[in-house]
């Protein structure tokens, strides 16, 4: 019996499926970010920065500072005997790949266009006042990540080509999808100009593979059935992703120009390709063709002086002639940090904090990122999530679970216990298989007399609704308005963070009692929002809001 291959019954004259997951423009911010991380980096350039992609999430806050020194929290005393042995806080920042924490961000581009949702992207969130935390119940860290280092974002108008001074000495330098795009003058002052004048500790490219572009076919399929752009420079008869496209370069070509590039100015250099297709290809190229895009990362040595790759990359644009307008300074941002960063509360107030809210929210454990996001509690830390794991550690109500059925955790799956807490929380909406009455108490009644509503409330008063947080009514109920009727494109929607609250209506003589609001039996606690500042309402989701062009083979 004849085996039946891939291959099989395809048609040369039409192109092969290839997809990627994540997309692959994606897939390329994802591998930046994962080096800079890594590298803790925290001053970056992006040239041709576009709409501002990837200075989205750069502009992102961390969730916290990195661990205080021993001033701020000295190691645990050493235990007087074993059975006194508590165990030691460890490094709660210590992950595989760290949080990032930059403090200077610039984006360079050429088109105004772009630039002015790029300036929309790096521009620091609006403040969202905070209505309605003091609730029982409502949890804070739904309206954001508070920010606690001071971050400065500049957007520049300008070429590559022309020197500004403001990058040399740039600690890091990332050109995405960007060289293939510049003409051939252009291009020439790419090395001079970021590796010799700018000397970056770090320059990270990437580029599309044209030796990947043979997975678009079948090995004998005529070139008229690849759909593309012509060369538009007429230097080869290639077939090229992206009409603007000056050339792409195959795997050989690419890793030449990188070693000869990194030869020259003082780098070693290290490249590899990202974007494998989820379909296996039927002729079995995967191997040989490798992935969509060619990334590079070019990190710089020592044994050559920055002064001599400065002064070598200044003479060289200059014997290139090419002149340009200075760069323009489009805007300035400052992310200012919260005002308590770095100046935490005692250890036995913020357990002190942790304990109210597992007793306000009726918890019993509770994971310690779920309360870190609590704004005040990571107020009165400082911004350190360590002080909050050794105020849990050194707290006798309070217990640090790192581990479930005696297999340690990672620290994100981090718990506490509230020892003597209440083990099920309130629920404030039926549970399944219950209605809305069987939720109703057994004493209530109703109005014998209709009537009485119509005497006790004038109509549009919100006395039938108080307390019934799902009513949404409100004065201007049937009007529409088009104006805030929308949810924006780049992730503004008009119901982030808010919370719905029934009118109360000025010709009513009596006040609702909101039983859900307030309750004696298990401590409303009244919150201290006199030293919690919100700078960043935004998530750190990390790629929400990125609006691709469609091209994301490109």
């Amino acid at each position: 019996m004849e085996t039946t291959r891939l291959s099989d019954n395809i048609n040369e004259t039409e192109e092969l499926k290839v997809t990627f997951y994540p997309e692959l423009f994606l897939q390329r911010r994802i591998w930046i970010l994962n080096f800079l991380r890594k590298e803790n980096v925290t001053r970056v350039l992006d040239v041709g920065c576009g709409e501002g992609q990837l200075l989205t999430p750069l502009c992102q806050p961390a969730p916290w500072l990195t661990p205080p020194p021993p001033s701020i929290l000295p190691p645990p005393e050493t235990p007087s005997s074993p059975d006194d042995l508590v165990p030691s806080t460890p490094t709660y920042n210590d992950d595989d790949i760290p949080n990032l924490h930059l403090t200077e961000v610039h984006g360079l581009d050429i088109s105004s266009e772009d630039l002015a949702f790029a300036m929309e992207a790096c521009a620091p969130p609006k403040h969202v006042p905070d209505e309605g935390n003091s609730s029982p119940g409502f949890r804070s860290y739904t309206a954001g990540v508070q920010r606690w280092e001071e971050l400065i974002c500049k957007v520049w108008q300008g070429g590559l080509e022309v020197i500004n001074e403001e990058f040399v000495d740039m600690e890091c330098i990332v050109a995405m999808e960007v060289i293939e795009h510049l003409p051939d003058g252009i291009f020439q002052a790419f090395a001079p100009v970021l590796l010799g004048v700018y000397h970056p500790e770090f320059l990270l490219v990437t580029t599309p593979s044209y030796t990947f572009n043979d997975r678009f076919l079948p090995p004998n399929a005529p070139r008229i059935a690849r759909s593309g752009y012509l060369d538009p420079t007429r230097r080869t008869d290639r077939i090229f992703r992206h009409s603007d496209h000056k050339f792409e370069w195959t795997r050989d070509e690419f890793k030449a120009w990188c070693e000869e590039t990194a030869k020259e100015w003082g780098y070693v250099v290290r490249q590899t390709s990202i974007g494998l297709p989820l379909q296996e290809d039927p002729f079995g190229r995967d191997e040989q063709l490798e992935g969509a895009t060619q990334v590079a990362e070019f990190r710089r040595l020592e044994s050559m002086d920055n002064k001599t790759r400065e002064g070598k990359g200044r003479v060289r644009v200059k014997e290139l002639g090419i002149t340009g307008q200075p760069h323009e300074a489009l805007a300035v941002y400052k992310h200012t940090a919260n005002a308590v960063a770095m100046k935490p509360k005692p250890l036995e107030d913020v357990a002190e904090r942790v304990i109210l809210k597992m007793e306000e929210f009726r918890e019993a454990f509770m994971r310690v990122e779920e309360l870190w996001f609590e704004a005040d509690i990571a107020a009165l830390c400082g911004g350190w999530v360590e002080v909050l794991v050794r105020a849990i550690e050194e707290c006798p109500k309070l217990q640090l679970k790192r581990d479930v059925d005696g297999i340690r955790k990672g620290r994100s799956m981090w718990s506490v216990e509230l020892i003597g807490g209440v083990a099920n929380p309130a629920q404030y909406w039926p549970a399944g298989g219950e209605t809305n009455a069987d939720c109703i108490p057994a004493d209530w009644s109703p109005v014998e007399d209709p009537e009485d509503i119509w005497e006790e409330s004038d109509f549009g008063s919100s006395t039938g609704v108080d307390g019934d947080i799902s009513a949404n009514t409100s004065e201007d109920d049937g009007i529409y308005d088009s104006e805030n009727d929308h949810v924006g494109w780049r992730g503004k929607s008009g119901w982030k963070g808010a919370v719905s609250k029934s009118p109360k209506s000025p010709k009513s003589p009596k006040k609702a009692n909101h039983g859900w609001s307030v309750s004696a039996d298990w401590g409303a606690v009244e919150a201290n929002w006199g030293d919690v500042q919100h700078s960043a309402m935004s998530s750190t989701a990390g790629w929400d809001g990125d609006e691709s062009d469609g091209d994301t083979t490109s």
